[in-house]
């Protein structure tokens, strides 16, 4: 599991605990992490903090966000599993700008799938992907600022590093890879687990007929003496 990943897990173990005390007192993240019997790589640890703080300070306006698109539900009546994965997503994508609305989204709704309901996934992915198309349009539709009666001289423009579309690909494609595989596997679990149970299906229909075989020869036996 990719070190992004873990910080994601922990983070919604944390915003859990601190949804169910009904508190954003930080010290109860920090009682979460402890309860694991390893510890976490600092990094790992790091960003899940980083994500922990960045939804408490922003939650009205992350939840702003989610329920415009949630059809008018009550906030309780979204899981709360659900719930603090769009947050965390949010998060990331929208207000700390710390991985694109993909790999977040993405994200998500994988984990939807491991901690959440059959449709939590979908729920998730859904509600997140209108999430994103109404922050794009708020950044293309910002109005630009009137010019003061004395324009004030313009600051001299500093290039950013170009990063161009390959190395962005490169950047994400181990990640999107390893989350292909794990769902393969899951599949395979499945369908291995499935076999077994066809297969144990099998071995009793076949212990049964046995078993009426012997009672049938059993009671020929007795006809005879």
């Amino acid at each position: 599991m990719l070190p992004r990943r873990k910080s994601r897990i922990l983070a919604l173990c944390m915003l859990y605990a601190m949804d169910m005390q009904r508190t954003d007192d930080q010290s109860v993240a920090s009682r979460v992490e402890s309860i694991f019997s390893r510890p976490f790589p600092q990094s790992v640890t790091d960003y899940a903090f980083f994500l922990t703080r960045g939804v408490v300070k922003n939650i009205e306006k992350i939840d702003d966000l989610i329920f415009r698109h949630t059809h008018n539900w009550d906030k309780e009546r979204i899981a709360m599993v659900d719930r603090q994965i769009m947050r965390i997503a949010i998060c990331e994508f929208s207000l700390k700008k710390s991985a694109p609305a993909v790999v977040a989204i993405n994200e998500a709704v994988a984990i939807a799938k491991l901690f959440g309901t059959e449709e939590s996934g979908r729920f998730v992915n859904g509600i997140l992907d209108a999430v994103n198309v109404e922050v794009n349009d708020l950044v293309r539709e910002e109005p630009a600022r009137e010019e003061t009666e004395e324009p004030q001289p313009e600051a001299p423009k500093q290039e950013k590093p170009k990063i161009t579309r390959s190395a962005y690909l490169a950047k994400y494609a181990k990640e999107a890879t390893i989350l292909e595989k794990e769902k393969e596997a899951r599949r395979a679990a499945i369908e291995a687990e499935r076999e077994a149970e066809r297969e144990e299906r099998r071995r009793i229909r076949e212990a049964e007929r046995e078993a009426r075989r012997a009672q049938r020869e059993a009671e020929k036996l007795e006809e005879e003496y």
